[in-house]
């Protein structure tokens, strides 16, 4: 059996905080740099200045990270001293930003970064950190982050509205509702990158939905901003991301196949994937995120108490061996509960690949609307849910269709 990966990945929250007052631009664009009355010599230089204030003890580190392409990159770190900590460094665009007392680029509260000072909380428990700033952006950032978290709330009002009733039938609706919901959350998106065509915001939420949205509505989207964002470097890099999807052969609108029987599909959008965390073989947090951009996962929820689980095992090893080259990969979650027996079960079945959870609680079950096991499902390339509820001769040539997509 191959080593696991060492990872520690956790989703960062969304970011909450409160915008103050905020003056005229001295460009006809806002999102380059902005000044204010005074002369704001930060803002005159480009420049930002995070002001951190932290219970934790002092000598503590805060990492400061910087979003770069599709990942973060460590820039800074410092210390806590009594109770305060800083930041400072250059900002000719607004860039996202991390900052965590733990040094990892995948955990910490988010922050919108441009050339302002900005005052940042930092708790521990991450969702109550707060940060304030003057600038425009911050507080575009605010609205639209704030909103996204409505849509989480109703996402979460969902689940408790079962009350524990897990029937097939609340399962079902569950579904459904879901898939309302997502509908509803990328309309809400569409329709706030059209009314601020003239905001960094909206440029970040066009390449933050590249691997969501079809090239036809990306395109629209983008050719939607103003001149004076589409002119921006950043800008001109989501565009090339655009003609990379347009010049794709077969390029569609993102469907589901959900399986009416082995041999036979049914086409409907394919919504986004729901969170995966849960804990490795070496005691580590595991989630979709530690598995590769562009890669087609198969999602297996099994136990090594269940024996038609078990009985599909060799046909998985098979797979992974087949396509693995080809950027396939396998996520298993177990629902077992004694560790020992899943690890066992793990050697014995020669299950290789990097990627094993344990979820004794079955929450990840349940936010998949698993009711028995074994339940499969397929992530395509985009991280979209691609087919649910497939196996045999069906799950293999899925997995050929969304390679060659």
């Amino acid at each position: 059996m191959s080593n696991f990966p060492r990872f520690a990945i956790v989703i960062a929250c969304f970011l909450l905080f409160q915008c103050n007052q905020f003056s005229k631009s001295e460009e006809a664009s806002t999102v380059q740099r902005e000044t204010i009355e005074n002369q704001d010599p930060i803002r005159l230089n480009n420049e930002f200045l995070i002001q951190g204030a932290s219970f934790s003890p002092d000598n503590t580190n805060i990492y400061l990270f910087k979003a770069e392409d599709d990942s973060f990159a460590l820039v800074d770190s410092t210390i806590i001293n009594n109770t305060k900590f800083q930041f400072k460094g250059l900002a000719e665009t607004p860039s996202l930003y991390r900052i965590s007392e733990i040094r990892n680029k995948n955990k910490g509260f988010p922050l919108l970064v441009d050339a302002s000072e900005i005052h940042v909380f930092l708790n521990k428990r991450i969702d109550y950190s707060t940060a304030s700033s003057t600038s425009t952006v911050q507080k575009e950032y605010l609205d639209y982050t704030s909103q996204m978290t409505d849509f989480k709330d109703k996402g979460m009002s969902l689940y408790y509205g079962l009350k524990g009733n897990f029937s097939s039938e609340n399962i079902n609706k569950l579904k459904q509702d879901r898939l309302a919901l997502f509908t509803e959350q990328n309309n809400f998106i569409e329709t706030y990158i059209k009314k601020h065509s003239n905001s960094y915001v909206a440029v970040l939420l066009v390449k933050e939905n590249v691997s969501t949205y079809n090239a036809k509505t990306l395109r629209t989207l983008y050719n939607g901003l103003s001149q004076n964002i589409q002119d921006l470097d950043f800008s001109k890099s989501i565009d090339s991301l655009i003609v990379e999807k347009e010049s794709k052969i077969g390029e569609r609108l993102p469907v589901v196949t959900a399986k009416k029987n082995e041999e036979n599909f049914k086409e409907e959008y394919r919504p986004k994937a729901y969170k995966i965390s849960g804990i490795n073989p070496y005691g580590e947090t595991v989630s979709l995120k530690s598995i590769p951009k562009g890669k087609v996962i198969l999602v297996d929820f099994w136990a090594s108490w269940c024996g038609p689980c078990r009985a599909t095992n060799p046909n998985l090893v098979a797979l992974h061996k087949k396509y693995k080259s080809q950027g396939f990969e396998i996520l298993s979650v177990s629902e077992d509960k004694a560790e020992a027996q899943w690890l066992n079960a793990i050697a014995t079945d020669g299950l290789t690949w990097d990627y094993h959870v344990i979820d004794k609680n079955k929450s990840i079950a349940f936010r998949y609307g698993v009711e028995s096991i074994p339940f499969k499902l397929l992530i395509d390339k985009n991280g979209n849910i691609a087919s649910e509820k497939i196996s045999g001769r069906a799950l293999e040539t899925r997995i050929q269709q969304l390679l060659k997509e």
